[in-house]
């Protein structure tokens, strides 16, 4: 990749995260590990968007919808364009919450 093009892609991923995506939305997004992610997030000294902050999002209120309606992760992740991973972070995070 250029430098040009990995500059561009840097800009887009800091302006994501800034926007309140998590590191594995921006990951799926650029077809990129959430480590390198991270990674680059780090080197801009911006703090990623964690998983629990993600819950107030209206696509985790989806999930979190769909789960209680009994539909499966999956499904759920195939419907809102988002690893069937993303959704079980809500699903726990979602329930730690509940639990408390």
């Amino acid at each position: 990749m250029k430098q040009i093009e990995i500059a561009k892609r840097n800009r887009a991923i800091i302006q994501m995260a800034k926007d309140k995506k998590t590191a594995e939305q921006i990951a799926e997004t650029f077809g990129m590990k959430r480590f390198r992610v991270l990674q680059i997030l780090r080197a801009h000294e911006i703090k990623a968007v964690r998983v629990t902050h993600a819950l107030e999002s209206e696509k985790a209120k989806s999930i979190i919808s769909m789960l209680n309606e009994g539909l499966r992760q999956s499904d759920i992740a195939r419907k809102l364009n988002v690893s069937r991973q993303y959704v079980s972070q809500i699903k726990l995070q979602w329930q730690k919450l509940i639990n408390y």
